[in-house]
């Protein structure tokens, strides 16, 4: 008996809730569609008008589906990309190569702190082994302001430099 009257005072509060919610429209809650039928995929059932009968066999809380994520998103191939298409398939040491070839150029609009940057000319020198990344990286690393990470980054450049030129 107590938990008929614990079942019917939730579904009070639930049934308040629900109808709070619903006061927005001014079209009045349809009547609630039987137990056994379920809403197409993705839309929420009605809001019940009226509260539910008091015996606790004929008690249904709502359930809501859950949103699926199909219908929030367009339907598009995995294997769909944009722009051209590559063919590095899984040497991915080509893509990361191929990347830093493509930033190169539009460096200059990468706005990070001149540490970073370095490290990015660093990565490309590796990389590319170009020695057009060399005056680029020099004037990245003669914009660090601690005297340590600028002097490393000088370092490196004059043994890439080195290396490059046997």
């Amino acid at each position: 008996m107590n938990q008929n009257r614990k079942d019917n005072d939730l579904q009070r509060a639930i049934d308040e809730i629900t109808q709070k919610g619903g006061s927005n429209n001014s079209k009045p809650a349809p009547a609630p569609a039987a137990p056994a039928s379920q809403p197409p995929a993705g839309m929420m059932p009605p809001a019940p008008a009226a509260p539910a009968p008091s015996s606790a066999s004929s008690m249904k809380l709502p359930t809501n589906p859950a949103p699926q994520m199909s219908s929030a998103m367009p339907n598009m191939p995995m294997s769909a990309g944009f722009g051209r298409a590559m063919s590095y398939g899984a040497d991915i040491s080509k893509v990361k190569e191929a990347a830093l070839k493509e930033l190169f150029p539009i460096m200059d609009r990468v706005e990070v702190e001149p540490e970073k940057r370095f490290l990015l000319y660093q990565e490309m020198l590796n990389t590319m082994r170009d020695k057009a990344v060399i005056a680029p990286a020099y004037e990245a690393a003669r914009q660090i302001r601690d005297d340590k990470v600028r002097a490393d980054s000088l370092l490196y450049l004059i043994n890439s430099i080195d290396e490059m030129s046997l």
